[in-house]
Order: C-alpha cells, then sequence, then structure tokens
C-alpha cells in the first residue's frame, strides 16, 4: 500500500510551486480518499500518467484499498496528507 502511495506520488510531474500548493496533488487525494469515485473513474482521471497495464492495475488496488476504509479513515487520511505537505514546505 505504502509503496503504492510513493509509486502514484513520484508518477505526478513536478509542477507545485511554493506556497500555491499543488492542483493536481490535490485533485489526486480528494478523488483517491473520495467514497463517490469509483476505481474505473479513478484511473481514466489519472489516464495521462497510466503507462501501460500494470500501472492501471496498480491504480485500481490503490483505490480499492481506500473504497475498503470506512469514512473516519479516509478523512484522518486526508488531514494527515495535507499536514504533511504542508509541513515540508
Amino acid at each position: 500500500m505504502k509503496l503504492l502511495t510513493v509509486l502514484m506520488l513520484i508518477a505526478l510531474p513536478v509542477s507545485c510551486f511554493a506556497g500555491s500548493g499543488c492542483p493536481l496533488f490535490e485533485k489526486m487525494v480528494d478523488k483517491l480518499v473520495s467514497s463517490e469515485v469509483g476505481v474505473d473513474q479513478f484511473v481514466e482521471d489519472f489516464q495521462e500518467f497510466v503507462n501501460d497495464e500494470d500501472t492501471a492495475n496498480a491504480l485500481k488496488e490503490m483505490k480499492q484499498s481506500f473504497l475498503d476504509q470506512d469514512y473516519k479513515t479516509l478523512e484522518n487520511i486526508q488531514v494527515i496528507v495535507y499536514s504533511s505537505v504542508l509541513h515540508h514546505l
């Protein structure tokens, strides 16, 4: 799970500007923790970063693992991710 998350973050282009946040990263995290976004929709939304079937399958597994969590866990993950990113800016 952690490896998949790291690989997804590495795949995102470094397009963030200091102090302004990164809309692409925020979009990815929001869709990752949203129970309203399904597995196929998640992969489709980030299709530009999918080079092969293995990458698509990894994204599907990662999204499914988040869908299997309860609401409170997803809320905590979102807080932790954004807190960690803001701490390192």
